[in-house]
């Protein structure tokens, strides 16, 4: 277990960003890759930034590569569209395994991380969207494909928008619908599947664990809220046929509206405790708890289903937690191969388990290793 210590504002959180961005090929906060690159690095003769990992894997060693640069797109740093661009603070990043130039699609499940992080109470608080990327990042980890069709449905769904504008302004007649209905049936209903699955199985994990961790016997459910009424078991061909009923029910509105009224996109993941919405009737520390719960069971699902554990990404998990709680945690984290653990009170964790632990102090994003003596 690593244990990154110093005061806030120092760079801590940084490093394990870094890690979270080779495993789901973005950022967990940043909506811009300008926003990864501190400024001094965004100016000078040759801006850039680079985030390099070397990976012992079950199946050999990887070298995992980031590089973020200005997007003049000319190839040659000193060019008028880089120089233009960097001022801009116009950056785009690329990918390498091995040295060789992947695309960000295919970097993610080289390797596997769960990160935990104080925005991550939004997983209760936020918005569906929120919600559904925690589920879409742990599928995307495990199965290319499901991430080949998410990509695929915002893009026929971006098309599929466009066109119901169209006729809503009798630019386009109603007829066009069938084909762009066809497709986004094809890879919706795959993506419903998939996401009743998973969270089937991450309800098995997520129960026992919270309630480990609330010490009270409230069982925790990720209820799935599809935006279509679906069985309990759904196969593909289930939900094709209750979406293609559903889109044809609402036509009409969807033309009204110009935009998708069903899919994937509309979905939502509802945690309840004790049969009671936890974003209504939980309390900050409950929250908590529901949200490592739901990050815990990320990380047991991963490993079960990959064979081999992922990354655990804590950051300043334990400010927040009872000492009880608090141990919970560090036992359970302490039962995976790498594990990086965030703190700005390195005195909250008790000496023995302190003992145990890799120290580094960070300091003005510099990182230095502290002994025993220290």
């Amino acid at each position: 277990m690593i244990l990154l210590e110093g005061a806030n504002g120092q760079g801590k959180s940084n490093l394990l960003e870094a890690a979270y961005l080779l495993a789901i090929a973005k950022s967990n906060r940043a909506s811009m890759d300008r926003e990864m690159v501190r400024s001094e690095a965004r100016i000078g003769p040759q801006p850039h930034a680079q985030i390099l990992a070397h990976l012992t894997l079950a199946d050999g060693d990887v070298r995992l590569q980031v590089d973020f640069s200005p997007s003049g797109n000319s190839g040659n740093p000193h060019s008028e569209a880089e120089t233009a661009a960097s001022e801009a603070g116009v950056f785009h990043k690329s990918f390498r395994v091995n040295g060789v130039g992947r695309r960000a699609s295919s970097v993610v499940g080289i390797l596997n991380a769960v990160m935990f992080g104080a925005e991550d109470l939004e997983l209760v608080y936020g918005t569906p969207s929120i919600r559904r990327r925690y589920l879409d990042i742990l599928i995307s980890q495990l199965d290319d494909r499901y991430l080949r069709s998410l990509q695929r449905y915002h893009k026929i769904l971006a098309q599929r928008n466009h066109l119901l504008k169209r006729i809503r302004h009798r630019s386009a007649s109603p007829d066009e619908l069938q084909f762009w209905d066809v497709e986004l049936i094809a890879e919706a209903s795959f993506i419903i599947e998939q996401r009743a699955n998973t969270l089937a199985s991450l309800n098995d994990i997520v129960a026992p664990l919270h309630s480990e961790l609330a010490g009270a016997d409230d069982m925790l459910e990720l209820v799935y809220r599809p935006s279509i009424d679906i069985p309990q078991e759904v196969t593909v061909d289930v939900a094709a046929e209750i979406l293609t009923e559903g889109l044809a029910d609402e036509r009409s509105r969807e033309i009204a509206q110009g935009f998708t009224i069903l899919g994937p996109h509309r979905d939502d993941v509802e945690p309840q405790v004790a049969g009671m919405q936890a974003s209504a009737y939980a309390s900050r520390g409950q929250v908590r708890t529901v949200v490592l719960a739901m990050k815990l069971a990320e990380a047991e699902h991963l490993k079960r289903r990959r064979g081999q554990e992922p990354v655990l990404l804590l950051d300043d998990v334990l400010s927040e937690l009872d000492s009880g709680r608090r141990n919970l945690v560090l036992d359970k984290a302490a039962t995976y191969q790498q594990c990086f653990i965030t703190t700005a009170e390195p005195d909250i964790i008790r000496p023995e388990r302190l003992s145990q632990m890799h120290r580094f102090d960070v300091k003005l994003g510099s990182v230095k290793a502290i002994s025993i003596t220290d």
